[in-house]
């Protein structure tokens, strides 16, 4: 590529001034969302209230997809700068400690996805040590030799499930002092990761959330209970499955790049932008409903160019990096996400396979 300490230096200056630009409005945006997430839990229950389930349901998917969406950006800090806001927003702070039950109630153990997430595929975008890396994840499904419907299924119970059979296990297998977990000793509970998953994650989560949150309500009114079981079920699984849709297809299709031979000493030089640009793709975005159903992940090559911004200054930033990949002949791809599940399937199950760059970028 010509031109890319130039290039670079102009994403840099955009940057940099988002950085200077972040304000209290910035905060209260974040809480405007946090609010509406709470809207949302309280109508869930009211419509399971009245028997209506299935709208409660979806309903409290929606809440859960707050509580994730809090999590992942101000987990990476993007509100740390911000002066006189509670403490409990900074990245330190958030959903640590006994604050999990508050701020982040999940299958997840918050410091395990910070440390998985923020710096392992944050840092090591598209390369064989990112941890996220679907073409890697997937290539026993991808080299199976099985119909393509048969590879379909195995996606779909995939998607259904991945928080629990994924992201628990996966992120809490990178912690120091832990053991990688796989299928092999998921049940494991003599291992300590294993052990730490099922004991301190999994069973505190399906204890409230699938028993005591019903049997309390259940208490309250019969039938409410039950209606809040069969929602609160209908909401994991919806949350899964559009959580899938909208994260994984973010750095996998036939048209991003994979990249090989990165030197270890040259993460953060110049090259390092033009990777997060190659292997990130964008949805559509700017409005806000479409950017809160997309967790702001519709963003994702300004997020990856810039982790620990609001949210809002994606939106500001957007056409901007755009304008400057244009100048500079870089691609900068950006399709509905429907566009990019396929071509995330078509790589997941061997149909397509990613670009691939090894070593470094021409001159």
């Amino acid at each position: 590529m010509e031109n890319i300490d130039e290039f670079v230096k102009e994403i840099k200056k955009i940057g940099m001034h988002a950085q200077t630009s972040v304000s209290y409005k910035d905060y209260l945006h974040m809480r405007y969302i946090s609010f509406f997430g709470t809207v949302l839990f309280w109508l869930g229950l009211s419509f399971c209230f009245f028997n209506h389930w299935i709208m409660g349901g979806i309903l409290l998917s929606q809440h859960l997809l707050v509580k994730w969406l809090l999590m992942h950006h101000i987990g990476h800090g993007g509100y740390n700068r911000i002066k006189n806001i509670p403490r409990r927003f900074h990245s330190s702070h958030y959903a640590q400690g006994y604050r999990r039950y508050l701020d982040w109630f999940d299958w997840i153990r918050a410091d395990a996805w910070n440390y998985e997430h923020n710096y392992l595929h944050h840092t090591f975008t598209g390369e064989n040590k990112d941890p996220d890396l679907v073409e890697n994840n997937l290539d026993w499904l991808a080299s199976m030799k099985q119909p393509i419907l048969i590879k379909w299924l195995i996606l779909i119970i995939a998607a259904a499930s991945w928080k629990f059979t994924y992201y628990s296990p996966r992120t809490l297998s990178y912690l120091k002092g832990y053991q990688k977990i796989h299928i092999y000793n998921f049940l494991n509970i003599k291992q300590k990761a294993p052990r730490h998953m099922w004991l301190e994650l999994f069973l505190p989560y399906i204890g409230f959330h699938f028993i005591a949150l019903p049997f309390l309500c259940e208490w309250i009114a019969t039938g409410f209970g039950w209606s809040v079981l069969y929602a609160r079920i209908l909401a994991e699984l919806f949350h899964n499955i559009q959580m899938f849709i909208v994260i994984v297809p973010n750095h996998s299709g036939a048209d991003l790049y994979r990249f090989d031979n990165v030197n270890q000493y040259k993460h953060r030089n110049s090259e390092y932008y033009i990777r997060q640009i190659l292997g990130s793709a964008n949805y559509h975005n700017g409005a806000e409903w479409i950017d809160f159903l997309h967790m702001y992940l519709n963003y994702q090559i300004e997020h990856h160019l810039f982790p620990n911004l609001p949210m809002r200054q994606y939106r500001l930033i957007q056409p901007q990096i755009q304008s400057v990949c244009q100048k500079y002949n870089v691609p900068y791809i950006q399709e509905s996400v429907w566009v990019r599940l396929i071509k995330m399937v078509n790589v997941a199950i061997g149909r397509q396979k990613m670009r691939r760059i090894s070593g470094p970028f021409s001159p």
